[in-house]
C-alpha cells in the first residue's frame, strides 16, 4: 500500500511516501502561516505531486485540535491561519481518502506499536507542547478526537494567554515559541550580572537555540532561565504521569531531541511534583520523522478507538 504520510507542525511541514511502512521520500518545507483557509491543504498537494505517483491512502497529523469526523483543523495555536479545512478539500486534489489526527496522537500510536507498550504517552516538546496517550491498549480520542491536550493545562492560573487563548498554559510558559518572551519577563526582573544572554532576552530576541548555547556556556542568566523552564516541564511531565500512568514516556520535539542535557534536568525536578510510580523515558527512536511513521501505522493498524468514533 502507497501512503502519503503528512506533518503539519508549527514550524515545519514534512510529508513523505511510504511503500507501506517503508519510507520512500521525503520533503521537508516550513509550515505556510499566510494566506487563506485552503493555503494549508494547497501546499499539501503541491508538495505531494512533487513527490510523485498516485497514492491509496493519505494520513494528515496536525498540531493543532481538531474535529476528527469532519477532518478539519478547529485551533492551530501557533499558526496565523488559525483554522481551516483538510479532509474535504485533500480528497478532492489527491483523489484518496484522508485520515487527519492530532500530530502527538499519531506518534503515540506509532511508538505504541513500535514498542508493544500498552500503557504509554508521547510528548513532545517543540514549537508547542503536546501529547498522545494510550492506555491498556486503547489509543485515547475523546468526543472530537482532543482527548490528549496536556500543553494546555493550567499551571498559573494567573499567567500570560496562550496562543489557543487560554490563560496559564503549560503550552504558553516553555514551549519553543514562549521562550522568548519568557526569558524577556525574566530579564526584567533579573538582578544578577548582565551577561549575553541577558542582554538578548531583554531585547526579546532570544531563540531556544542561542538560550541553550549560552547555558552550556555557563551564562548565569541563562542558566536561570534553563532551571525555570525545567520547573515548568516538570511539573507538566509529572502531572501527565499522574493523570495516565504509563509504563514509558517517549519524548520528541526539537527542544527535546536536541537537548538530551536540558531532559535531564528535568527529570531531576520531577520527583518534587510526581505522585504516581515513575515510568521509563525515552528519547523517540524516529527522531523528527515520529509524526510520519506514526499516521503511516495509524493507516496500515488502524486504531479500535478511531473505528468506534468514526462509525457513524
Amino acid at each position: 500500500m502507497k501512503i502519503l504520510a503528512v506533518d503539519v507542525g508549527g514550524t515545519y511541514l514534512r510529508i513523505a511516501l511510504f511503500e507501506d511502512r517503508k519510507l520512500m521520500r521525503k520533503i521537508k518545507t516550513r509550515t505556510p502561516i499566510t494566506g487563506g483557509r485552503l493555503e494549508i491543504a494547497e501546499e499539501i498537494h503541491r508538495l505531494a505531486v512533487e513527490l510523485g505517483g498516485e497514492v491509496d491512502e493519505v494520513g494528515v497529523a496536525i498540531a493543532g485540535l481538531i474535529d476528527i469526523r469532519r477532518g478539519d483543523v478547529i485551533k492551530m495555536p501557533n499558526n496565523p491561519i488559525r483554522s481551516f479545512p483538510l479532509k474535504m478539500p485533500l480528497e478532492k486534489m489527491l483523489a484518496a481518502p484522508v485520515l487527519v489526527l492530532n500530530d502527538c496522537v499519531a506518534a503515540a500510536w506509532g511508538e505504541h506499536i513500535s514498542r508493544s507498550v500498552d500503557n504509554l504517552v508521547y510528548l513532545t516538546l517543540s514549537t508547542g507542547i503536546g501529547a498522545g496517550v494510550v492506555v491498556n491498549g486503547n489509543l485515547l480520542l475523546g468526543k472530537d478526537g482532543n482527548a490528549h491536550e496536556v500543553g494546555h493545562i493550567t499551571l498559573d492560573y494567573k499567567g500570560r494567554r496562550c496562543g489557543c487563548g487560554g490563560k496559564g498554559h503549560w503550552e504558553a510558559l516553555a514551549s519553543g515559541s514562549s521562550i522568548p518572551l519568557f526569558s524577556k519577563e525574566l530579564a526584567s526582573k533579573w538582578r544578577g550580572e548582565k551577561t549575553r544572554a541577558w542582554k538578548l532576552a531583554s531585547n526579546g530576541e532570544i531563540s531556544p537555540p542561542e538560550l541553550f548555547s549560552l547555558w552550556r556556556d555557563e551564562d548565569t542568566f541563562a542558566e536561570e532561565v534553563v532551571l525555570e523552564l525545567a520547573r515548568i516541564n516538570a511539573a507538566g511531565i509529572s502531572s501527565v504521569v499522574n493523570v495516565y500512568d504509563p509504563e514509558v514516556l517517549v519524548m520528541g520535539g526539537s527542544i527535546a531531541l536536541n537537548n538530551r542535557d536540558f531532559v535531564e534536568l528535568i527529570l531531576k525536578e520531577v520527583k518534587e511534583y510526581i505522585t504516581n510510580r515513575m515510568p521509563l523515558v525515552d528519547l523517540t527512536r524516529s527522531g523528527e520523522d515520529a509524526v510520519l511513521k506514526g499516521i503511516t501505522l495509524s493507516i496500515l493498524r488502524r486504531p479500535r478507538t478511531l473505528d468506534f468514533l468514526l462509525k457513524d
